[in-house]
This record gives structure tokens, sequence and C-alpha cells, in this order.
């Protein structure tokens, strides 16, 4: 079966409409999807929409939540938060009902992966130290037994880290051996903060153990001038371009 790990799509529908038309091309049969459906972006009820529709194997973003629920709003900078509070009032009830409907991560799927935003232990804690790395391995090795591969997204920048630590971008195919463990990081669908500013997702081929790195352009100029026509925060609409 060919799986797609998507995250972080952040209300950009632009290039949820590319990576869509890529994953048809690629026949894949199942999706993956870590979180985030909005924020940021100007285009919150279709991508709410339809990535319910893709698919229902999913977990909540740290905006998801927030949007659904305003309840912690000061955890986020000035700018996110002026996203959050827009994006509320832009989305009907039916669209706040599935982001509320979001399952919290960690979550296991397929009896086969972990799916979560942030890491295995928080839904909302940003993998960027080593320490944090120790501390999900450790917690995948003592408390799941039979899971190997963990699909986390949060930071917008696609890695796969082994389970010694060393930590990668992906290249374009990697094999993954079944007797280790893996955390991977799909990158971010509508806001790639790599420097590189194109869509970010992977593709699973199980059958032969091999993970798929793609990154595909979107018309960033539309996806900018919506974001300042909604009034949204100029600075969303630079970043796009910038890959920041």
């Amino acid at each position: 079966m060919r799986i797609a790990v998507l995250s972080d799509v952040h209300a950009n529908r632009e290039a949820l409409l590319e990576v869509e038309r890529a994953l048809r091309d690629l026949a894949v049969e199942r999706i993956l999807y870590l979180g985030d459906a909005v924020g940021y972006n100007a285009d919150p009820e279709h991508c709410t929409c339809r990535l319910a529709e893709l698919t229902e194997l999913a977990v909540r973003g740290n905006h998801d939540k927030t949007v659904a629920n305003p309840t912690n709003l000061d955890w986020f900078n000035e700018v996110a938060r002026s996203a959050i509070l827009w994006t509320r009032q832009a989305l009907s009830p039916g669209s706040l009902q599935i982001l509320d409907s979001l399952p919290k991560g960690p979550r296991v799927v397929l009896d086969r992966y972990l799916l979560c935003h942030g890491s295995p232990m928080d839904e909302d804690l940003y993998i960027t130290r080593r320490t944090d790395v120790d501390r999900s391995f450790t917690y995948l090795k003592s408390r799941l037994e039979g899971i190997r591969i963990c699909f986390y997204g949060h930071t917008h920048i696609p890695y796969i880290i082994e389970e010694d630590g060393r930590a990668l971008t992906p290249p374009e195919r990697f094999h993954l051996d079944p007797e280790r463990f893996y955390m991977i990081n799909p990158g971010s669908v509508g806001q790639p903060r790599d420097r590189i500013p194109l869509a970010s997702f992977g593709v699973l081929d199980e059958e032969d153990m091999v993970y798929y790195h793609y990154r595909v352009p979107f018309p960033v100029e539309t996806a900018q001038r919506k974001i300042i026509a909604a009034g949204l925060p100029r600075m969303l609409a630079d970043r796009l371009a910038a890959g920041w």
C-alpha cells in the first residue's frame, strides 16, 4: 500500500490542490494527516472540509485546537494570534465542529504507525533538541509495542530521524530498515519553513519500505493576494515566497 503523509496545510488552498494532483499521479491509497488544517493563510473553510473528506486518519494541531476552543491564545505570538482570531470568524459552524472533533495525538493508526502533531509525549512540543528526540524514541520503545515509525509535524521542516539520533533532510528516496525506529516529519504543505517555498509531503511504499519525499510548486502569488485581501498580517504573505 502507498500511504501519503501530510502536515500543516494551514489554510493554503493553492498548495493543497497541487498536492492533491500529485497524490493522484502517485496512486496513493491512504492519507495520514498530522494536523493544522488552519491558521496563517486565507482558505480555512476549504482546507478544513477537504482534509476531512480526504482522510479520517488524522490528529489535531495546535492551531486546529485553538481555533475550535480559543482558551490558550497567550501561547501564540501576535501574528499567529491574529490569524487564529480571523480564522475563527471565517469558519462555518460545521467546520468549527470538524476541528473540534479532530483526535488528540499521539494516535496509533493502522496498528503500525504513530501520528502526532508535536511529539509522542506532548502534542504541542516542537522537536528541536536532541533531548526531545531521545525522549521520543524512549516513549516509542517503552510504551508502544510494535510501533517503529512515528510521523510528526509542527516544525514545518522535513526530517528523517533515526533511533541513534541521526537527523537528515529526506532524500527523494529513503529505504527504511524494518528493525529500526524512525521519526519522520514530511514538512509543511502550506507554509514551508526550510527556505524552500514548495509544498512538502511524503509517501511511504509499504511493500518496499521506502519513504519518498516530494516537493511541488504552487501559485504563491495567488495565496499571497488572498492573505492581503483578507486583512491578515502582511508578513504571512511575504514569508510564503521565501519559505520561512
